[in-house]
């Protein structure tokens, strides 16, 4: 098949996790002999990039919901189907689709809903949610959710069941998994991503983890990611910027329990990781984790659901336990099956058409 990707970034470009699985995903279907080509935003210079072609078009990612259509239509008129993703790639590949009766999936890697408002404010957030709304709640054939947070968000904008598709990312679970006992310790673990400018430290839920912090000074709370702006912290948390792949690993077998606070995520890879360290998870997203599940911006639920897991830590190893077991689902090979089914369907689809 002849798959045209759109996405806002592309790698070396790297905001997020989305990045780095739309790479895996065209770099698995360019060596299975189909022709992949990723549009998206950069240096024009760079033509390929591991292995996989592209076209960058050289415009703040921001602007491609206006600029980027004609470069669209012009590379997708020989496409058999159209792989988008949510964003600002979204509806211009959407409107192209439609003018040429391409099939077209669209890869929901975030989406926010009425949270646009605690991330942009309720001014700006209201504009934010309407053009997500306006880009999402559209006749896609397919939506691909990654998490079941993400699918109900989906379904409130209006988006039809039939039409959403779950499609959970693989983890290299031998990295991950312990290969001796673990010596856990009283302390919390936070890992984000590396672009923690401030709308994405209000998308984590910083804010909140931070009270939850504040709740419980007798517990050591450690936190990982690239925090481009100064946050306040309370004397019990240890800011630990970006560290080593290693490194993490240790940090991510020594925590009593991980903790997510995010507004949403479109899976949380970093919940899948610490699975796989049968960490206790407690966590305000759901990728079928066991654990203490907490609804968004809840500071004390966050800070007792934590608490609960430091002193009852036989009770975090058998989470722990049943997490680590659970991960070893999560394969790389069902994911890159399930998006060859998907996209097997939407070709079957344009033959039918012509």
């Amino acid at each position: 098949m002849k798959i045209l990707f759109t996405h806002e970034l592309f790698p070396p470009d790297m905001a997020g996790g989305g990045e780095k699985l739309v790479l895996h995903l065209t770099q698995h279907l360019t060596k299975k002999g189909h022709s992949v080509k990723v549009l998206t935003s950069g240096d024009p210079k760079i033509k390929s990039y591991g292995g996989v072609e592209t076209v960058r078009i050289p415009v703040n990612r921001y602007l491609m919901n206006i600029l980027a259509l004609p470069t669209i239509l012009r590379h997708a008129r020989d496409a058999d189907i159209i792989q988008t993703s949510s964003g600002n790639m979204a509806l211009p590949s959407y409107i192209v689709a439609k003018l040429l009766n391409k099939p077209i999936c669209c890869w929901v890697h975030h989406i926010f809903g009425k949270y646009w408002r605690d991330v942009r404010g309720p001014v700006i957030g209201r504009i934010f949610e309407v053009v997500e709304r306006l880009a999402l709640a559209r006749n896609f054939d397919y939506y691909v959710f990654e998490n079941t947070s993400s699918k109900k968000i989906g379904a409130e904008l209006g988006i039809p069941a039939k039409k959403m598709k779950m499609i959970a990312p693989g983890i290299d679970y031998k990295k991950f998994a312990p290969k001796r006992k673990i010596k856990r310790t009283d302390s919390v673990l936070f890992v984000g991503n590396f672009s923690m400018d401030e709308p994405t430290i209000k998308t984590k839920g910083v804010k909140y983890l931070m009270e939850a912090a504040e709740m419980l000074p007798n517990v050591q709370f450690n936190i990982v990611g690239n925090f481009k702006k100064k946050i306040r912290q309370p004397k019990n948390v240890t800011m630990l910027g970006v560290v080593k792949q290693k490194k993490l690993i240790e940090l991510y077998k020594s925590a009593g329990a991980f903790v997510c606070s995010s507004l949403n995520e479109g899976f949380g890879l970093v919940l899948l990781e610490a699975m796989a360290t049968g960490c206790a998870i407690v966590s305000t997203i759901n990728i079928g984790q066991v654990g203490k599940k907490v609804k968004p911006k809840d500071s004390k639920a966050i800070a007792d659901a934590i608490e609960f897991y430091i002193n009852n830590p036989a009770k975090a190893r058998a989470d722990g336990n049943k997490n680590r077991k659970l991960a070893q689902r999560y394969t790389w090979n069902k994911f890159y099956d399930n998006f060859e089914k998907l996209h097997k369907n939407l070709n079957k689809r344009l033959n039918k058409w012509y």
